[in-house]
């Protein structure tokens, strides 16, 4: 009987326990979680609470909890949990995360968005995409650009696409201080300044909510005469930043002024400042870009602008005389280094040489030497092969132009400088303009060959005329003791060579002073510069010149500083050769 009565009480404290384990795992709706950890967790043991149970099972209890009363349970919040614990300890433990989480949570409810927001900024981060960054000019006048519209998409493939900002920024090149040895305070002479823009976008419908977001802004009243820098920056709703700068061309300070008027103004230019044949040093007046080199496109650039906005419409480059011996290729390359400069296209160009003897281009010139003759053809139908045929290539009439230095030296007595010509296809294929020089008018054979003549350097021909006079001294002259002189020559030239159907083509300097050529020991006649000489003289030559079928007036020089007939800007004169120049082009 004692027996039984403790089987029987065995058998009841077994009932017991297996009710009380019963009950203590009893999991009322099925969702993993006991009803007994339901009533602790504070949540209803009769509505499954999927989305916990799965947090249960990755997350620590504690932390799991955090989303105890999330309503919904899917593939968005499942992945949300798994983001979530991927995380170390302690960047969940991190303010910053726990922040941006209660924010998710605060509506019970996580969504794609949301957990694509929480990948991309805490697990994944991936940076938005900035698309199609371009610009156009929106105002321009005579290829001087004032405003522009800048475009681009921005993009992410998680988070919304929250805030963007462009910056436009001036482009500064202090390296010519540096190395080219320019004065600080001229520095702003050179390349005015220009603030800085930062641009505080919207998108184009207003506002940002969505994955794409597309932008349209404008950029109003450059000041110009360098570069700029467009950046963009564009930041998702996650906090990820993305980048992207684009540089423009240089752009114009001054309007291309040259286009607006009838008058083809060439100016001889040289782009033979290089290391080894540097502008001197010693110079009085040095050029306000400092002793620049001529392969520097920014140097360029700046010529470009300044000439074309004060009238210029042409430069003559010297011509690198391509023949084997290569003694003066280095020119051809800083050309063609010249041509990918933006501006290189705002101007027309062609070319001065004699075109003969290579190894000594000094004249007299024999045409009845068959090297020389050949040399002649060669070097003419180089230009007309692998430049004339450019788009900006100085034409008159329709015909390429190319202008030769030393022509009056030329020399032949069995017709060949007419026959070397009219190989090249004078008058027919090209015009070429010839060079004369002094006050002596004589005939050449070369006359009835060319399309026009002109004198180099009016000035020094006339002063040089004057030597024997002066008793073989070398003399010091000012521009308005000769100037009358001086145009007087032009004239009778013009009338000496109206019988042979030909143009003439005055031309205008500043001065000349080669006592700081240290590549000459040659000294001719010092013409000494006066601002309110040349102004007479240009507007002088522009009103007596005025009938002209062909209106061209050369310069001598743009900037051969060996020999002092520069108008570029300088540290002395700043702009105001240029500007006479301007004025009385536009009738001052």
């Amino acid at each position: 009987m004692r027996a039984l009565v403790l089987l029987t009480l065995v058998l009841v404290l077994i009932l017991i326990s297996s009710l009380a384990v019963y009950y203590m795992n009893r999991d009322s709706d099925n969702d993993g979680i006991p009803d007994s950890k339901e009533r602790e967790y504070g949540t209803d043991p009769n509505k499954p609470n999927y989305l916990l149970a799965y947090a249960l099972k990755k997350l620590p209890e504690k932390e799991a909890l955090k989303f105890k009363n999330v309503e919904n349970f899917n593939e968005s919040s499942k992945e949300f949990i798994d983001l979530y614990a991927s995380l170390s300890q302690d960047k969940r433990s991190s303010k910053e995360v726990n922040m941006i989480l209660d924010n998710i949570l605060q509506d019970n409810k996580i969504d794609e968005t949301e957990k694509n927001l929480f990948d991309d900024k805490f697990v994944n981060p991936t940076l938005p995409t900035i698309d199609n960054l371009n610009w156009t000019p929106t105002r321009e006048n005579l290829d001087k650009i004032y405003d522009i519209n800048v475009t681009f998409i921005a993009r992410d493939d998680r988070s919304p696409i929250s805030y963007a900002e462009l910056r436009f920024i001036p482009v500064e090149y202090t390296y010519m201080i540096e190395k080219y040895g320019m004065k600080p305070e001229d520095y702003p002479k050179v390349f005015p300044p220009d603030k800085e823009r930062v641009l505080i976008l919207t998108p184009v419908d207003g506002k940002f909510d969505s994955l794409e977001e597309k932008f349209s802004v404008p950029v109003k009243d450059i000041v110009g005469g360098r570069e700029y820098k467009i950046v963009a920056l564009v930041r998702d709703l996650a906090g990820n930043e993305r980048t992207v700068e684009v540089k423009t061309p240089y752009i114009r300070q001054f309007e291309n002024i040259a286009k607006t008027d009838d008058i083809t103004v060439a100016a001889f230019y040289y782009n033979w400042y290089t290391e080894g044949y540097d502008i001197p040093k010693n110079l009085p007046d040095k050029p306000l870009l400092g002793l620049y080199y001529s392969d520097d496109n920014i140097v360029f650039n700046k010529h470009v602008d300044w000439a074309t906005g004060h009238g210029i419409d042409v430069f003559v480059f010297p011509y690198p005389y391509p023949q084997p011996t290569k003694a003066f290729d280095w020119l051809e390359r800083t050309f063609r280094k010249n041509m990918e400069a933006d501006l290189f296209n705002q101007i027309k160009f062609s070319f001065c040489s004699t075109f003969v003897d290579n190894s000594s281009p000094q004249p007299p010139h024999d045409f009845d030497d068959p090297k020389v003759k050949r040399e002649f053809i060669d070097n003419m139908n180089y230009i007309k092969e692998h430049y004339a045929k450019l788009p900006n290539f100085w034409r008159i009439d329709g015909k390429p132009v190319i202008v030769t230095w030393s022509t009056h030296a030329y020399q032949s007595k069995e017709g060949n400088i007419k026959d070397a010509f009219e190989k090249v296809g004078s008058n027919k294929d090209i015009y070429i303009i010839g060079e004369v020089v002094g006050t002596g008018k004589r005939e050449f054979e070369w006359f009835s060959s060319v399309g026009g003549i002109y004198t180099y350097q009016p000035l020094l021909a006339f002063a040089n005329s004057v030597w024997p006079h002066a008793g073989g001294k070398l003399g010091t002259y000012k521009i308005n003791e000769i100037l009358d002189e001086v145009l007087r020559n032009m004239e009778e030239w013009r009338n000496f060579i109206e019988k042979y159907g030909v143009d003439f083509f005055p031309t205008v300097s500043p001065g000349n002073d080669k006592t700081y050529d240290y590549r000459d020991n040659n000294r001719p006649s010092i013409i000494l510069r006066d601002p309110s000489s040349f102004q007479k003289l240009v507007k002088t030559i522009k009103n007596s010149f005025s009938d002209e079928k062909t209106r061209v007036i050369f310069v001598c020089s743009f900037n051969e500083w060996f020999e002092g007939t520069q108008v570029e800007p300088s540290e002395g004169y700043g702009f105001t050769y240029l500007e006479i120049l301007k004025d009385v082009l536009r009738g001052g």
